[in-house]
C-alpha cells in the first residue's frame, strides 16, 4: 500500500504500446493486490483501445512497474467515463481429486501469466468455508461433471457453491466445470439455463483444436473476431434459456487431436454438432453470475504445441524438413497464448467493482509459510524422465523441444531461488506456490504416455515455474516502492 498522505498518479496501461504483451494484465492485476485501482476501458476512444486500463497507484509504485518494463502513459483526461471499475480477484481455484494435476495446472500458468494470484481448493475445503473470503471460483476441466460432493466425498460442497453464487459470488467453469454450472442434472448448479447436448455421456464428442467466433460485448474486448483454441469434450448447447448471454459460437475445425486422451473430434461431427452453437455463455440470474467455456482457453497454445507435434507435425516432416517444423514448434507462445485474454476478459466481466462480492482479504501468516528447498527439483525430474527418442528426424527434432525446454529452466532457476528465498513481499503467492510445488512433486506419469504429452508435461512444469516467478518479481518491486 502506498504510505498515507503520499498522493496517487493515475496512468493509462495500454496494450498496443505494451506490444501485446500479458505483461499488461500481469502489471495491473498486482497493482490491485497491492492496494491500487484500476478500471478497464469498455471502448475505443482517442487516446485507448478496447481493454486498456487505466490505474491509480503512487508513483513509486508507477515508477516500480516501468522499471518492471511495464509502458504506462500519464492519463491528463482522467478516469473515462467509459472505464469499468475493476474488482481485486480473489480467487479459489477447484484443485481436487476431480480436478487433480495436470487439470488445474492450465488454469493456474493462465491466471499467474495474468497476475492473478490464488488459493487452490477441494471439496473437502468448500464444504468447510473455502468461499467465504473469496469472489470468484474457478473449475478447470475434470469431472466436476458429476458434482463435487459426489465426485470428492464432500456431502456439503454443492451447496456452499450454490449459497456463494447466490450471495454476490462469481464462478468461471471450462469443460467439466460449464457443465457444473449448467442446468439438467441435480448436482449441477444451474447456474446457466442451458442443458448439454451430452450430459453424462460427453466423451461422444472429442479432441480437437477450433475456430470459435466472438460476439460483441465484454469478453471481445481487444480480441480479433475469431480465436483457436483447444477442445476436450466441453458441453454443446442446442438451445439456451433466459438470462444468459451467448459471448461466442463455434466458427471452424482447425486440427484433430489425441493428446492426453485419444479420443479424436472428426470434422463432419463439428460441422453437424458444433458449428454455430454456443461455445462460450454468461449467464445472470437467479443462481448466479458465471462465464462457462464449452471449450479450454486456459489450455492455449501450450496444448495445441503438442498436439500438432503429435499430428501435423510428423505428417509434414517428411514434406518439409527438420528445421520447418523446428520453427513451427518453438514460435508457439505457450506463456502468452491469444486465448489467455478471454480468460482475463471473463475476470474483468465477473469482477465488476460495482457487482462483485465484496470480502474481507484473506492475510497470510508469514510464519507459516514453509518454502522448498529445491523449488525446481520437479522440473528437473520430468525433464530426466523423458524418454530416449532414438534416431532420424522426428528423434532430432524431439531432442529439439526437450533441449529447449531445459534451457528455460536453466535460465528461470536461479531467479526462482531469489523469488522462493523469503515470503516477504509476495504473500499472497505462496499459496499457488506451495500448492503447485507439492502437486508437481507427487504427479508421476507413467510409461503409457506418448513422448508429445511427456513433453507437455515438461513443458507446463517450466512455464508454471516462469510465470510464478514473473509475478513475484513484480511484486517483490511494488512492496519495495
Amino acid at each position: 500500500m502506498p504510505a498515507s498522505g503520499t498522493a496517487r498518479r493515475i496512468a493509462r496501461i495500454g496494450w498496443r504500446g505494451n506490444g501485446d504483451s500479458f505483461d499488461v494484465a500481469l502489471a495491473v492485476n498486482r497493482l490491485l493486490a497491492a492496494g491500487g485501482r484500476a478500471w478497464q476501458v469498455a471502448r475505443n476512444g482517442e487516446r485507448a483501445d478496447a481493454g486498456d486500463y487505466v490505474v491509480e497507484a503512487s508513483p513509486a509504485q508507477l515508477d516500480a512497474l516501468a522499471h518492471c518494463g511495464v509502458t504506462l502513459e500519464p492519463a491528463h483526461a482522467g478516469i473515462p467515463d467509459e472505464a469499468v471499475p475493476l474488482a481485486r480477484p480473489l480467487v479459489r481455484l477447484f484443485a481436487g481429486t476431480a480436478s487433480k494435476y495436470p487439470y488445474f495446472a492450465y488454469y493456474a500458468l493462465c491466471l499467474l501469466r495474468l497476475g492473478i494470484d490464488y488459493v487452490a481448493c477441494d471439496g473437502a475445503s468448500l464444504a468447510q468455508g473455502a468461499l467465504d473470503d473469496a469472489n470468484l471460483l474457478i473449475l478447470p476441466g475434470g469431472f466436476a461433471t458429476w458434482g463435487i460432493d459426489a465426485a470428492e466425498d464432500a456431502p456439503g460442497a454443492d451447496a456452499r457453491v450454490r449459497a456463494f453464487l447466490a450471495d454476490r459470488g462469481a464462478a468461471i467453469g471450462s469443460c467439466g466445470g460449464a457443465f457444473y454450472l449448467s442446468a439438467g442434472r441435480p448436482a449441477w448448479t444451474g447456474t446457466a439455463n442451458a442443458n448439454p447436448l451430452h450430459t453424462h455421456e460427453y466423451l461422444q464428442s472429442g479432441v480437437a483444436i477450433v475456430s470459435i467466433a466472438l460476439c460483441e460485448g465484454s469478453l471481445a474486448l481487444g480480441c480479433p473476431p475469431t480465436i483457436d483454441v483447444p477442445y476436450y469434450h466441453g458441453p454443446i448447447y442446442d438451445a439456451v434459456g433466459d438470462s444468459i448471454d451467448i459471448a461466442a459460437t463455434y466458427h471452424a475445425f482447425v486440427l484433430q487431436g489425441r493428446l492426453a486422451i485419444d479420443n479424436p473430434l472428426g470434422r463432419e461431427q463439428f460441422e453437424r454438432e458444433m458449428k454455430g452453437k454456443p461455445a462460450i455463455l454468461l449467464a445472470n440470474g437467479a443462481r448466479g453470475r458465471a462465464v462457462l467455456f464449452s471449450p479450454h482457453p486456459e489450455m492455449g497454445d501450450l496444448i495445441r504445441k503438442y498436439i500438432a507435434l503429435d499430428g501435423y507435425v510428423r505428417h509434414y516432416l517428411p514434406i518439409r524438413g527438420v528445421q520447418t517444423m523446428r520453427d513451427t514448434l518453438r514460435h508457439y507462445r505457450v506463456t502468452d497464448a491469444p486465448s489467455f485474454r478471454l480468460v482475463l476478459n471473463a475476470v474483468h466481466s465477473l469482477l465488476d467493482e460495482r457487482l462483485a462480492r465484496r470480502v474481507p482479504e484473506r492475510v497470510m501468516a508469514l510464519h507459516d509459510v514453509e518454502l522448498s528447498p529445491d523449488p525446481a527439483g520437479p522440473c528437473r525430474r520430468a525433464l530426466a524422465g523423458l524418454p530416449d527418442f532414438g534416431g532420424g528426424d522426428e528423434g532430432d527434432l524431439l531432442r529439439d523441444v526437450a533441449a529447449r525446454i531445459a534451457s528455460r529452466l536453466a535460465a528461470i532457476s536461479p531467479r526462482l531461488a531469489a523469488a522462493t528465498a523469503s515470503p516477504r513481499g509476495v504473500a499472497s503467492l505462496m499459496p499457488s506456490w506451495q500448492h503447485l510445488s507439492t502437486t508437481m512433486a507427487e504427479h508421476h506419469r507413467g510409461s503409457d504416455a506418448t513422448v508429445a504429452q511427456r513433453l507437455m508435461e515438461a513443458d507446463l512444469a517450466v512455464s508454471l515455474v516462469e510465470c510464478w516467478t514473473r509475478a513475484a518479481e513484480v511484486d517483490r518491486a511494488l512492496a519495495s516502492a
